[in-house]
């Protein structure tokens, strides 16, 4: 009997063997940026694909359900810009100035964050007042509670971020300085953005019981960490047993974290601080799930798997990245194999139609007639 998306869900994130593997897809794991998918649709993407509930119906994948926060009624940062040339300025009333080239949502480079909104107590203190929420929104509540109840895909509930989040409040130079700077504001940082959690969040997960509690960080780059473990450690990992404490007492069994890099540091931190999973297991950085999971039997691992396959001209790269990789996590479980990121601006409708019938063949759903796709092999 074939299980429910549910049911197939948990049984990977229980290290069960499900009746096929799921293809899991998601915000920033194996969709595409603006971009991307306008160069899908002039290649042969249908036009009613535009967002990530009708991308997995077209290409036979599964996703999550999303609540978010309680909070409302901040007052909000105002902010202006104007066009110089190639570039858009965009300047904003705590003093932060970012400079991105015109219709960066749809080119998708670095923008240059020229200054932050937090450079000190004051500057935080200011910061602080803008983004916090006034009041609850308990009829939001109410609407999540009675549309979940009878949920038949994962629910996932979003608890922020530590660093990371401190890191594109004061900018990467001055966080990282600020860890040795300024260490009490970083902790008061860090303490206000759960007190946050508290207030607005945990009731969500209390009241809904979600499958999933996910963090964000982005805190490694190509060789491993931005901040030390020790650091880790010090600064962040009491608000992650915090939310692994909620989370865990009201049934979730995943609990991951997004972050790109190199994460075979970050994911010993997680483990010991009560998560057990993490995303998007960037190939380029040279992550290797299997060789993760001989430290952390229990470890969950969402993506994997080299985006860049899904690129225009790249099919020749297809059979020798996804079989192998593939092959790889799905022998040792626990696994959703998956592009390692949201798909780049230059991914190709032949190639991602020639990876996706590859992906369901090796997942053993090829036979099933999942999605609308043409299968290309």
């Amino acid at each position: 009997m074939s299980l429910t998306e549910l049911e197939r869900f948990n049984a990977v994130v229980r290290f069960e063997t499900p009746d096929y593997w799921p293809l899991l897809a998601a915000h920033a794991l194996g969709t595409p940026h603006k971009g991307g998918l306008l160069k899908l649709r002039r290649e042969g993407l249908p036009g009613w694909v535009d967002d990530v509930d009708s991308w997995c119906r077209y290409w036979g994948e599964c996703t999550f359900d999303t609540v978010g926060s309680i909070g409302t009624d901040a007052p909000g940062i105002r902010s202006e810009s104007r066009v110089e040339g190639e570039f858009e300025i965009v300047e904003y009333e705590t003093g932060a100035r970012t400079r991105q080239v015109v219709r960066n949502d749809i080119t998708y480079s670095m923008p240059d964050f020229q200054s932050f909104h937090v450079k000190d107590r004051p500057s935080w203190d200011r910061y602080k007042e803008l983004i916090t929420p006034r009041r609850k929104d308990l009829a939001r509540l109410s609407e999540w509670r009675e549309r979940f109840k009878d949920r038949k895909r994962p629910l996932v509930v979003h608890c922020g971020g530590t660093w990371g989040v401190v890191r594109n409040d004061m900018g990467p130079e001055r966080a990282l300085l600020a860890l040795y700077d300024q260490p009490d504001l970083v902790k008061e940082m860090i303490d206000y953005y759960l007190s946050m959690q508290e207030t607005f969040v945990f009731p969500v997960i209390e009241a809904l019981r979600p499958e999933v509690v996910t963090m964000w960080e982005d805190c490694c780059y190509n060789h491993g960490m931005l901040i030390s473990p020790e650091a880790f450690r010090n600064f962040c990992a009491p608000y992650y047993r915090r939310v692994a404490e909620v989370a865990r007492s009201c049934g979730a069994e995943l609990l991951f974290v997004d972050s790109d890099g190199k994460v075979d540091e970050l994911i010993v931190c997680l483990h010991e601080a009560g998560f057990n999973g993490l995303m998007p297991m960037e190939q380029v950085c040279g992550n290797d799930p299997a060789a993760y999971r001989k430290r952390l039997p229990k470890f969950v691992f969402l993506g994997g798997v080299e985006k860049e396959t899904a690129s225009t001209g790249q099919s020749h790269r297809i059979d020798a990245e996804l079989v192998p990789t593939v092959k790889r996590m799905l022998s040792v479980k626990g696994c959703f194999p998956m592009f390692d990121h949201g798909l780049s601006t230059n991914v190709g409708f032949e190639e991602h139609c020639r990876c996706m019938t590859r992906l369901h063949d090796l997942c053993g759903s090829g036979d099933l007639g999942l999605g609308m796709f043409p299968r290309t092999r």
